[in-house]
């Protein structure tokens, strides 16, 4: 059985790969400063600043959690991580748009922010649209791929 959010995420990456191949595609999309306010704003911990990003019928898939759908879903998410105490590190790849709509892609990385090892490392998508001026996160997909393997010390020769 395959899980509805990849159906939905095919369908959506199909049609901004047709989209950024359109002549009328620019990069950046977004403006690099409004993608980059998400991670200044969150490890300042302003979880009403990141969440002003979204639309209201916005999404947010993480992996490992549930879909939160809504302002209210998604800002109680973003509160739960501030609240860890964790930092993000996100590197935009691409950021692509096409008249009112853009994606941005890349990697990003987590750490407890006191200098302690990374919690979590992956990739991301974000669907972005403009509405009544503005551009507003609708999609938001992170996908967190395994943790680098430390391998163990050997024991000293004697």
């Amino acid at each position: 059985m395959t899980r509805p959010y990849l159906r939905i995420l095919c369908t959506l990456l199909v049609w901004l790969l047709i989209a950024s191949c359109a002549p009328t595609s620019t990069s950046p999309g977004v403006p690099p400063a409004l993608k980059h306010s998400w991670e200044v704003n969150f490890n300042k911990g302003d979880g009403a600043a990141v969440t002003a990003l979204y639309a209201a019928d916005a999404e947010l898939m993480m992996s490992g959690s549930e879909t939160a759908k809504g302002t209210a879903a998604i800002a109680a998410a973003i509160e739960a991580m501030i609240k860890s105490g964790a930092k993000a590190h996100i590197l935009s790849i691409q950021n692509v748009g096409a008249g009112d709509v853009a994606y941005v892609s890349g990697t990003y990385t987590i750490d407890d922010g006191k200098g302690g090892p990374l919690m979590e490392r992956g990739g991301y998508v974000e669907v972005w649209r403009r509405i009544d001026g503005a551009w507003k996160i609708v999609i938001d997909i992170n996908a967190a791929a395994p943790l680098p393997t430390i391998a163990p010390a050997t024991a000293a020769a004697h």
